[in-house]
């Protein structure tokens, strides 16, 4: 597949819109970015493109919050184009790599950055689940470590929120796992944004490892017929499939 990226730089319109509301250039570009990232369930090639305007970012400013914010950005994109490797033909686990790099020079540029901790947690983590058992037990604490950071410094991150309730429901109980854990940060997510919808999936598959189907079934419908996600790129792309994938797999339950 070759990718074909739109010129990255503001139009003279936006360049004005920018100038009269008072909107620092690096602020628009940087929306740009992510606009241009939201729509990769429609273009899978917007995620490369996404990652280049990051990239023009970086070059065309030096103050260290704004790079850091470009860096995390583009490491959120490599953990999504590793996680859809199938469809951007790259190397999944080179991707990977590429967005814990570019999170570790976004938590070098401001340390408190929670974006920046996040996708480095969210990268290191994608890397161990390629790993042998033992070896991706011993990455944990330092996903943890990461993971509580962004915590720390973005308590309301719904990303966040949404990996802990992953984590504490896949981990053994041995190592922490706990259902209850996963629902209170499932609760805690729904309450800041109702629209979101991955943590639902959890949900089902807490449901559906506690023999509860029809509360399981009654979620996944939910979000197959969900009217207007926050992110209509995750749930396209991961929580749709998923709760089909689930709801196939509870059919004579």
């Amino acid at each position: 597949m070759r990718f074909r990226f739109k010129n990255p730089c503001l139009t003279p319109a936006l360049l004005i819109v920018c100038f009269l509301s008072g909107m620092p250039v690096h602020a628009a570009t940087l929306r740009k970015a992510r606009d241009v990232f939201d729509d990769y369930d429609r273009n899978i090639a917007s995620i490369q493109e996404a990652i280049h305007i990051y990239t023009q970012v970086i070059k065309e400013n030096n103050r260290p919050q704004i790079q850091s914010r470009a860096y995390a950005g583009i490491s959120m994109a490599y953990l999504t184009m590793g996680d859809f490797a199938g469809l951007t033909h790259t190397n999944a686990l080179k991707d990977y790599e590429a967005g814990r790099d570019a999170a570790w020079k976004a938590i070098k540029l401001d340390p408190r950055s929670s974006d920046a901790c996040f996708w480095y947690a969210g990268n290191i983590g994608r890397i161990a689940q390629r790993k042998i058992f033992i070896k991706a037990v011993l990455i944990l604490p330092e996903f943890l470590l990461y993971l509580d950071r962004a915590y720390r410094y973005n308590p309301k991150s719904l990303f966040v929120l949404e990996a802990y309730a992953e984590l504490y429901y896949q981990l053994p109980g041995a190592f922490g796992g706990s259902n209850h854990k996963s629902i209170t940060y499932i609760d805690k997510a729904m309450r800041i944004d109702p629209r979101y919808t991955m943590p639902l999936t959890t949900l089902a598959k807490i449901f559906i490892s506690e023999g509860k189907y029809d509360r399981a079934r009654k979620i996944l419908k939910e979000v197959l017929n969900f009217s207007s996600p926050s992110y209509r790129a995750g749930w396209v792309m991961y929580d749709k499939p998923l709760a089909r994938k689930l709801l196939e797999s509870i059919k004579n339950k």
